[in-house]
């Protein structure tokens, strides 16, 4: 019997040209390695510094990990026209 692990039964479902972006305040390899139990394209963005001082907007925005840096990720990775009417969730 071959045994799976839980991150091979939640990413079983996704097709594989589908393209994953991770964000977290953490260093991107954190998640980076997502991508490679399925052969998944991925764009890992997170802080590979530490030391800076600011507000949380201000930090996201320097290490690249706010809304604007995500949609560019986005937009990198797929096809088509870029994003331009975005709402909050």
């Amino acid at each position: 019997m071959h045994s799976r692990s839980h991150i091979e039964r939640l990413l079983d479902g996704i097709p594989p040209h589908c393209a994953f972006v991770t964000v977290t305040d953490a260093h991107p390899v954190t998640l980076g390695w997502i991508g490679s139990v399925a052969g998944h394209r991925t764009r890992s963005l997170g802080v590979e510094h530490f030391g800076q001082t600011g507000t949380i907007a201000e930090l996201y925005r320097h290490y690249g990990i706010d809304k604007d840096a995500i949609i560019r990720a986005v937009e990198a990775m797929t096809k088509g026209r870029p994003m331009t009417h975005l709402k909050a969730v």
